[in-house]
């Protein structure tokens, strides 16, 4: 059983790498019906945090298809944004490669979680910097997902990426300071993906 960590200079529960508790962090859904929202931006008010049953359902499902950090720890509001980065792609036209990198990277990133703050003035699901836009435009899972899709297509025109590998494009993309962490939850990626594809 991997070990707990509660990090006293910023109040988050880490277990086994996976953020579990902490100011602006939801407890899991507790399995009750509500509303649709979709992948809002967690806060304290965990009201706001809101999940469909498909959002339950697809949760429980993909808890037994993974197998790296994500394994185990799905819940409704990480399968409501993993919904939203693929309808993003789809509907920007890009295929299940693209939005297997943008997963890979939301993966690393914050677990699928849409966090209102992070590192400096990171946001968001994929820890976007100040640059890309407003903190409100950052936690939107459509417009960073674009934002994102913008910055590949940019370093990669011509869907070139379908000529290197998910966790290459993704650093390349992303400029991580640990560049080989996104190359380990590639094929947890692609399967999130192909579930919502």
């Amino acid at each position: 059983m991997p070990k707990s960590v509660f990090t006293a200079t910023t109040g988050l529960l880490l277990a086994g790498g996976i953020l579990l508790a902490g100011p602006g962090v939801a407890a899991a859904d507790d399995g009750s019906d509500s509303p649709e929202k979709g992948c809002a931006a967690l806060s304290s008010d965990d009201s706001a945090n809101v999940y469909t049953d498909d959002d339950k359902k697809a949760a429980k499902d993909l808890n037994g298809r993974l197998s790296d950090d994500m394994a185990g720890h799905m819940d409704g509001h990480r399968a409501s944004c993993a919904r939203g980065v693929v309808e993003t792609a789809k509907e920007r036209g890009l295929d299940e490669k693209a939005a297997s990198i943008a997963m890979a990277t939301v993966i690393v990133e914050t677990h699928l979680e849409n966090l209102t703050g992070g590192d400096r003035d990171s946001v968001g699901l994929y820890q976007q910097r100040d640059h890309y836009g407003s903190a409100e435009s950052r936690l939107d899972v459509a417009w960073a997902t674009d934002a994102f899709f913008d910055e590949l297509e940019n370093v990669y025109p011509n869907e070139s990426w379908n000529d290197a590998s998910i966790g290459v494009v993704a650093q390349d993309v992303q400029r991580s300071a640990y560049p080989d962490r996104y190359g380990y939850q590639a094929d947890d990626a692609k399967v999130i993906v192909d579930y919502f594809w």
